[in-house]
C-alpha cells in the first residue's frame, strides 16, 4: 500500500501528455496531445479515495477497494475502482505496484482487456505503455510520455 500511495503522490500536479497509438487491424497510427491534472481527493475519515484525475472534460476518481484483500500476503497487488464521470460506470482494475516508480493496471470490461504500465523516468517525466486486447488478441498498442509542468 505504501508504494501505491507513493506513486500517486509523485503523480500529483499538472501534466502535458503526448500519446501515440497504433491499431493493428487497419495499421492506423494516431497521435494526440492532452493536459491533465492529478490531485488528492478530499478524503473523509475512513474513505478509500486515492486520487482524482482530470483530462480536459474527463474526470476519474480512483478508489482503493481494501475490504476484499488480504494485504499480509499480497502487499503489491490491489483492486482499484475507477469511477468515470461521463457514464457513471465503475471499472474494477487490478493494480500491481512493487516499486514507488512503477505501476501496472489491468482492466477488463466485457471481452476487452487493457494492460497499462506507468513509470517515472525522472521526477518530471512519466512514461506509459498500453496494450489493448479483444478476445485475448492484441488490437492496439500505445506509448505515452507525460511532462510535469
Amino acid at each position: 500500500m505504501k508504494n501505491l500511495i507513493s506513486f500517486f503522490d509523485r503523480s500529483k500536479g499538472k501534466w502535458i501528455s503526448q500519446r501515440t497509438t497504433y491499431e493493428l487491424h487497419n495499421k492506423n497510427m494516431s497521435s494526440a496531445q492532452s493536459q491533465m491534472q492529478i490531485k488528492s481527493c478530499n478524503l473523509l475519515s475512513g474513505s478509500t479515495g486515492l486520487a482524482s484525475l482530470n483530462w480536459g472534460e474527463i474526470f476519474r476518481q480512483v478508489n482503493h477497494n481494501s475490504y476484499s484483500q488480504d494485504t499480509s500476503k499480497h502487499n503489491d497487488k490491489f483492486n482499484l475502482e475507477f469511477s468515470n464521470q461521463l457514464n457513471n460506470r465503475k471499472l474494477l482494475t487490478l493494480c500491481t505496484v512493487t516499486d514507488p516508480s512503477l505501476i501496472n493496471f489491468k482492466t477488463r470490461y466485457g471481452s476487452t482487456t487493457v494492460d497499462e504500465t506507468y513509470w517515472f523516468a525522472t521526477s518530471k517525466l512519466r512514461l506509459s505503455t498500453s496494450i489493448i486486447k479483444k478476445f485475448d488478441t492484441c488490437v492496439a498498442v500505445s506509448f505515452c510520455s507525460e511532462i510535469k509542468v
